[in-house]
């Protein structure tokens, strides 16, 4: 009858079976923290989400009620329509952060992981763009 470890498995089935300990370890050390990537951008999506609901709801609140600054309909309107990006935003890095904590933990098995230099560069670029457009937009002057 073949062993079987404390996790049921049978070491012929077990790809790390005879690894030093180290390294089991250590996978487990980077599986973690490949968890705790994945739950910090979980916590900046729920931000996004619930400030773009709140730029959303708020700014409609002071249309419909009348209290919108002199002007300033135009500019609330389009706060409520950036409300609606940052949700879509928020949602998208959802998506994306999942797609990556799965893409991340086959590679930590396979024992080859590879930095993502391209993905942080184009979300840190895109980021840098939508914040000085946004820059842009708050302190021209719209009439």
């Amino acid at each position: 009858m073949a062993q079987q470890s404390s996790d049921g498995t049978s070491p012929a089935t077990d790809p790390h079976a005879g690894e030093p300990l180290s390294n089991i370890y250590a996978r487990g050390r980077t599986h973690m923290a490949n968890e705790r990537t994945h739950l910090a951008y979980l916590r900046t999506t729920v931000s996004l989400i619930g400030f773009g609901i709140t730029i959303n709801r708020f700014s409609t609140y002071l249309i419909q009620n009348d209290q919108a600054p002199k002007g300033g309909r135009v500019m609330l309107h389009d706060a409520g329509n950036a409300g609606y990006g940052m949700v879509i935003l928020g949602l998208a890095l959802l998506v994306w952060s999942l797609l990556r904590y799965w893409h991340v933990s086959l590679e930590i098995e396979r024992g080859h992981i590879k930095p993502r230099h391209r993905a942080t560069s184009l979300f840190t670029i895109g980021l840098l763009l939508m914040g000085g457009l946004t820059a842009l937009w708050l302190f021209s002057d719209a009439k």
